[in-house]
């Protein structure tokens, strides 16, 4: 039996709740009170001049410190941290989960009961265990679980491609300069089990475990009960539309990590930048390993040096940017042209967010499937470097959908409003491609 996609666009969460014995904690409701008019704050602050691979590190240290005021406490002080009071906006039609046989909903599927989170791929111990030894390896199978907001902004735009939740405005997506959207991210291993966590935030979600969804009869409508899962912080990204400081993409992608012996006392203040990105070098997306064949650096993604080793190691193709928990690297990738290839780091910020339009067509790794498997199980795609391999990696505006076939609507970007857009057409019964499970990174 296929799932049967619920109704409520304003549901703030999938339905489901621990009893009291497990959770006596606030519930957070979700803000969708988007307002017509907003000033844009950022920009009266911000460097004002193209980004380079020089002056990157000003633009990053800014935009945490503009945030900060609002931000510090949904990452320090998560349980009583509220989004309303402090001006920050969710999605519509992203909190119900899918219902199966008899009505049950998989408890995986919308956004979790306690924080209103969305939860990843599951990501294999592999991929964070260095062979030099430069950080602690992981040591257990992590998933993690991301809450996404927009400023108020972004939300002057949520409000005219939503004004009727029924009959959505596809082509109102143009999100206005300097407007933002947040992502944090938590993730499920202890401190035993990966000592780069020691110290961070705990939050906690009700989602299966890692381990009920690796079981061998798992089932999402029958034996995959959530629980209430405690995690710790590791990621927060910002995204910043500045045409600016970004001409030929529009967007500015930033990732801070947390780093345990960062100076500081909480973990807001042990969020480091990991890097920024602005474009995806399409000048070195032919090469196969994504780089300057002349040896020089990136020119559209910052790095910072003092990130730690761990963040370093989950950067995306040739080095762009990518966060620990964006899977970026992908294990046992079967090529197009017959290759079997172990390990491929296959992604990067930008190259997953352009993908975003709609219909929901392309796969958000460089691949010919629209979905894409669980980490560790066969997933096809290009040649790096080959000419469809490209197609992810160039520059364009917002406004220009990487797929350009008839009736698509790009979508500046945003990933979450393509999926969204889907779940509205999945429960309207419109005859549009939906993928059942999607990663949010």
């Amino acid at each position: 039996m296929s799932p049967v996609f619920a109704a409520d666009p304003f549901a703030s969460n999938n339905g489901l709740y621990p009893d009291q014995s497990q959770w006596q904690g606030r519930y957070r409701s979700l803000n969708y009170d988007y307002p017509e008019t907003a000033e844009n704050k950022w920009f009266a602050v911000a460097p004002r001049a193209p980004l380079t691979i020089d002056n990157a590190d000003e633009y990053v240290a800014a935009l945490k410190a503009f945030v900060e005021p609002s931000m510090r406490g949904m990452i320090d002080e998560t349980d009583t941290w509220d989004p309303a009071a402090n001006g920050w906006y969710g999605m519509i039609w992203q909190g119900d989960g899918t219902k199966g046989p008899n009505g049950v909903t998989d408890p995986e599927s919308g956004q979790e009961s306690i924080l209103g989170a969305f939860s990843g791929q599951v990501i294999t111990k592999e991929t964070f265990v260095d062979p030099n030894n430069s950080y602690p390896p992981l040591t257990v199978d992590m998933q993690n679980h991301t809450v996404i907001y927009y400023d108020s902004l972004s939300a002057t735009m949520l409000n005219k491609l939503w004004a009727n939740p029924f009959n959505p405005d596809r082509r109102a997506v143009s999100f206005p300069e300097g407007g933002m959207v947040v992502k944090a991210a938590a993730v499920t291993p202890t401190p035993e089990q990966w000592p780069v966590l020691e110290g961070a935030a705990i939050w906690n979600v009700y989602r299966p475990t890692v381990e009920a969804l690796e079981g061998p009869d798992y089932n999402p409508y029958t034996n995959a009960k959530p629980e209430v899962v405690p995690l710790r912080v590791l990621q927060f990204d910002i995204i910043v539309k500045d045409n600016i400081a970004s001409p030929q993409t529009g967007w500015v992608f930033v990732t801070y990590v947390y780093k345990l012996n960062a100076p500081g006392q909480t973990t807001w203040d042990k969020l480091v930048p990991l890097g920024a990105m602005w474009g995806n070098d399409p000048a070195f997306a032919r090469e196969p390993n994504g780089m300057d064949p002349n040896g020089g650096p990136l020119q559209e993604t910052w790095i910072n040096d003092e990130a730690p080793a761990f963040a370093k190691s989950s950067l995306g193709w040739g080095g762009r940017l990518s966060g620990p928990i964006d899977v970026a690297e992908r294990h046992d990738v079967l090529l197009t042209d017959g290759t079997r290839v172990p390990v491929l780091h296959a992604s990067s910020c930008l190259s997953c967010h352009g993908t975003a339009q709609f219909p929901f067509v392309a796969n958000l790794y460089p691949s010919p499937n629209r979905t894409f498997p669980r980490e560790g199980t066969l997933f096809p795609m290009y040649p790096p470097g080959s000419e469809m391999w490209s197609r992810w990696f160039q520059n364009r505006p917002g406004s220009l959908a990487q797929n350009d076939n008839k009736g698509s609507v790009a979508l500046d970007y945003d990933m979450l409003i393509m999926f969204a857009l889907s779940a509205f057409d999945a429960a309207a019964g419109n005859d549009i491609y939906v993928q059942d499970h999607v990663d949010v990174h």
